[in-house]
């Protein structure tokens, strides 16, 4: 089996700092929904898909209450 070449792109931790705006955000929903997922939403699906769909931050009700994205 061929090895992989996405092996090398790591998710980004849930409590990622990279971006400021978000890092508020996500601090501030911590705060209102404790028990939300509340932090950078994994990706998922086959490393050799034809399609990639990329989001917006995540949504407030959406993967950031679940930890899936488009929810």
């Amino acid at each position: 089996m061929p090895p992989n070449p996405h092996e090398h792109i790591a998710e980004p931790p849930k409590d990622c700092t990279h971006c400021p705006r978000l890092v508020a955000l996500r601090l501030e929903n911590q705060r209102k929904q404790p028990d939300w997922f509340n932090g950078a939403v994994p990706s998922f699906g086959p490393d050799d898909a034809q399609l990639l769909i990329v989001g917006l931050a995540p949504g407030l009700q959406g993967a950031n209450r679940t930890g899936r994205p488009f929810t």
